[in-house]
């Protein structure tokens, strides 16, 4: 089923001119008595180089040939996954627009369209959508960022309800590993967990029919819906049972055991332990805001700069959703955040935790002990704050012992043990692995092919670290 699901996503993806493309012999025989222009597409969806070339021989501006949905030939060959079709036809002459450049993860090519047109990225395109579906799609993984940073929307649909959503489409990449990297930056970057989809085919859905077992539990701590069904009546667990994903029906059985992300300080107070009130920002451009938000993850004299002129930058917010704050915070800068509390920046448990203040933590959690289950900007578990703040032994244990459970605080499989064995930290790796961290888990947060604690501590040097985690168990 998770084969037909990715069958019927390329069928809508790839109706080239009327044609049908998506058997290569049967396709090109049945387009060899067309028009040059509906040839060439054919070609270039199946990846038949000598066909373009000899079509392009003849005739040079077949290049520019579009198909009656508008997509590009270039287009085309990437949506069939044909980089050499695509390559071929940038040979020949294709000039990239802002969506493809995106669709092709040519960030330097994309960049500079987007600072000279940056309203274009939120348009629909031919390609399926906005820019950030064109990147998603493409399988742009962690570098997603990119379309955030000139004011990409990850929820924006221009065309409606007839199109997937960036994070859906993320999901349709051909490498599950390209498609897991590019939902959970997606996901965690604000990206909406249950928006509807065509067909009724959730985000879920397709994680379940994958059988991605990291990014289903994903979803699930942020609230997608288990049991809705798509149109063929069918619901997550469905699909992963039909293709054999037992593993993901039995977290979707059990979905129970996952506790579900808790936002309920994040907005709740200011420094002062006042109730925090969020000011008007609509007078600031969006890339204003996120210029400071930027500048909030280390470049303390500018926030100084920006902030001493315009005070109500300090709650500035950027598109990914994260807080100016919340960037300080989560890099550990605490003289920014520091600076920004003073402003009347909100005051998170993720930023207590990581400035160690033990008493407003512990005054927080009281309030409401699933405040156990937040998370800070970019989806960063609690239990890396500790860390993040310079090695909070005292921090940690409070929040373990306020049910902070190690193997589910993870984002892509990395721990807060990974954390603290590349930060050396030997006295949390040892309170982590006495809780029950697995030092042999593979995280991907810091490379997309993943590393074990003991590979982190010894790429850092941390022998001693490193000494610990064998004693305990890691292999390598």
């Amino acid at each position: 089923m998770a084969e037909a699901t990715r069958r019927s996503f390329l069928t809508r993806a790839l109706p080239l001119a009327g044609a049908a493309v998506m058997t290569a012999p049967t396709a090109w025989a049945a387009t060899a008595r067309e028009s040059p222009r509906r040839r060439l597409l054919a070609a270039v969806a199946v990846g038949d180089l000598d066909a373009i070339r000899e079509l392009l021989d003849v005739d040079p501006g077949l290049v520019h040939s579009r198909d009656d949905q508008g997509r590009s030939a270039f287009t085309v060959a990437l949506l069939a996954r044909q980089p050499e079709a695509a390559a071929l036809l940038r040979e020949r002459g294709h000039r990239l627009d802002v969506h493809e450049a995106a669709l092709a993860l040519e960030w330097e090519t994309f960049e500079a369209m987007a600072e000279e047109a940056p309203g274009a990225l939120n348009r629909d395109h031919a390609v399926g959508g906005t820019a950030m579906y064109a990147a998603a799609i493409g399988g742009a993984g962690s570098q997603i960022w990119r379309v955030y940073s000139p004011g990409g929307d990850p929820n924006l649909r221009p065309g409606g309800e007839t199109l997937w959503t960036p994070v859906r489409a993320a999901l349709e990449h051909p490498d599950l590993s390209t498609a897991e990297q590019t939902a959970a930056s997606l996901l965690s970057n604000g990206a909406d967990a249950s928006a509807s989809q065509p067909g009724g085919s959730s985000v879920l859905h397709a994680a379940a029919a994958r059988g991605s077992l990291t990014i289903v539990e994903m979803l699930i701590r942020k609230g997608a819906d288990i049991s809705a069904r798509d149109a063929d009546g069918h619901t997550p667990a469905d699909l992963a049972e039909a293709s054999g994903h037992s593993a993901v029906v039995e977290e979707l059985r059990h979905h129970d055991r996952i506790p579900r992300d808790h936002s309920s300080s994040r907005l709740a107070y200011d420094i002062e332990g006042r109730p925090y009130q969020a000011p008007e920002l609509s007078a600031y451009s969006s890339s204003t805001r996120l210029r400071l938000v930027g500048a909030s993850h280390g470049n303390f004299d500018r926030v100084r700069e920006v902030v001493g002129q315009h005070p109500l930058l300090a709650h500035a917010v950027a598109t990914t959703t994260e807080m100016a704050v919340e960037a300080g915070a989560h890099t550990g800068r605490k003289p920014i955040v520091d600076y920004l509390l003073e402003q009347g920046a909100p005051y998170s448990l993720p930023t207590a935790v990581m400035r160690g203040d033990t008493s407003r933590v512990k005054a927080l959690l009281a309030e409401d002990p699933l405040r156990i289950h937040e998370r800070g900007a970019h989806d960063f578990a609690l239990l890396w704050y500790p860390v993040i703040g310079g090695g909070l032994v005292e921090l940690m244990e409070l929040l373990l012992a306020a049910g902070a459970e190690v193997e589910r605080q993870h984002f892509l499989g990395t721990t807060a043990l990974h954390w603290a064995a590349m930060g050396g930290e030997i006295d949390l790796v040892e309170l982590l692995l006495s809780n029950g961290a697995d030092p042999n888990r593979v995280g991907r947060k810091f490379d997309p092919s993943g590393q074990t604690p003991l590979e982190l501590a010894e790429a850092r040097g941390h022998d001693q670290v490193a000494t610990l985690l064998r004693d305990r168990g890691a292999r390598g």
